[in-house]
């Protein structure tokens, strides 16, 4: 009896072919590689995208930055330490000099080339002690205005009573110009002092300021040239006298 297959009977299928391990293996290490491929570029992006951010981080920072004024460093301090206020400096000690005034004057003296000896009028030199006198010291007239050559000048010799520092002699002359007077200062009574001040041509109010400190007891206001009297002659005349300084 023979047995054969009848139409309402399945062959079963063959079994399925098992995949080849190298394949495997090549498609493996192809997807591992794009993987790292992928992983780099991502994080190559990652960073240059840091880098672009740094850039404009920087460049917003330069373009904050304020631009120095003529005179003015910027610093590079942190921002608290240039807000720190400023400490002001130790004030400086002033120095503070005694005030000039008016100084007594003892005695008034007519003085010539010779000293007191030969002065023009000496008796009527101590007028001009008494404050707002009406008559004046003068002269003796000449025919010209050097003393028609007979003398070299003529004036007044003042004593303080003491050593004090002179800072100026105010003198009130006649209303003529033309009077030329020096101020000297020491400490002998003579034409050997030093000469402090000088005024030239002059007339009316005068104040004679001395140059530089001049210290000594007597002051000799001394006349090389006279001004015109308005009567032909020259003539020199002093109503007032007064001399400032500071006391020693």
């Amino acid at each position: 009896m023979s047995i054969g297959t009848g139409p309402g009977t399945a062959e079963p299928d063959p079994a399925p072919e098992k995949p080849r391990r190298a394949s495997t293996k090549w498609k493996l290490t192809l997807f591992g590689l794009i993987g790292v491929y992928v992983l780099l570029a991502a994080y190559g992006l990652v960073a240059n995208a840091g880098g672009i951010k740094g850039t404009f981080a920087a460049a917003s920072t330069s373009a904050k930055a304020p631009s120095p004024t003529p005179g003015t460093t910027l610093s590079s301090a942190s921002p608290s330490a240039s807000r720190a206020k400023p400490t002001r400096p130790a004030a400086v000690p002033r120095t503070s000099s005694a005030a000039a005034h008016s100084l007594g004057v003892s005695s008034i003296t007519a003085f010539g080339p010779e000293g007191p000896a030969d002065g023009d009028n000496p008796r009527i030199a101590s007028r001009l002690l008494t404050l707002g006198a009406d008559q004046p010291w003068y002269s003796q007239w000449y025919t010209t205005p050097s003393f028609g050559g007979l003398r070299t000048g003529t004036g007044l010799l003042l004593d303080l009573g003491t050593a004090a520092t002179v800072t100026d002699v105010r003198l009130t002359l006649g209303s003529k110009q033309g009077a030329d007077v020096q101020v000297y200062v020491g400490s002998t009574p003579s034409l050997d002092l030093p000469a402090v001040a000088s005024a030239w041509g002059t007339g009316g109010t005068v104040r004679l300021t001395a140059a530089t400190a001049a210290e000594g007891r007597y002051v000799l206001i001394w006349f090389t040239r006279l001004p015109p009297d308005g009567r032909g002659h020259y003539q020199v005349s002093v109503y007032n006298v007064a001399v400032d300084g500071v006391s020693r």
